[in-house]
């Protein structure tokens, strides 16, 4: 992943016992399709995948599970997530996730240490 994703979200510890958790991998597909996103870049299953593979993500999730995750949390057709009361009715069946089934985005993102002292809060 790009260097402001390189974190303790993205790394995975030799010694914690075995492979990531489906949820961790959620989060990682998340994050890195919102940067993909937030930057212009392609934003697709596909694409993240093979982002995914370049970072030495393991285990590599298939097009398929990432495809999965992006419409469990509203991340297609040029979406950034899910809103209260929003009318999907535009959006193509395949995209349309009942309330009850949709994903938050729901992450507090930590501040760099190296950021000058009087901006931190």
């Amino acid at each position: 992943m790009r260097s402001e994703l390189n974190s303790e979200v993205l790394r995975h510890e030799a010694g914690s016992g075995g492979l990531r958790s489906a949820e961790e991998l959620a989060q990682i597909v998340v994050l890195e399709r919102l940067h993909c996103y937030n930057h212009g870049l392609p934003c697709g299953a596909a694409a993240l995948r093979e982002q995914l593979r370049e970072d030495a993500v393991q285990p590599l999730p298939s097009v398929k599970w990432i495809a999965h995750v992006l419409t469990r949390y509203g991340l297609t057709h040029a979406r950034t997530g899910w809103s209260e009361g929003e009318e999907l009715d535009w959006l193509p069946k395949s995209a349309q996730v009942a309330p009850e089934k949709r994903c938050r985005i729901d992450m507090v993102l930590r501040r760099s240490n190296t950021m000058p002292s009087g901006d931190r809060r």
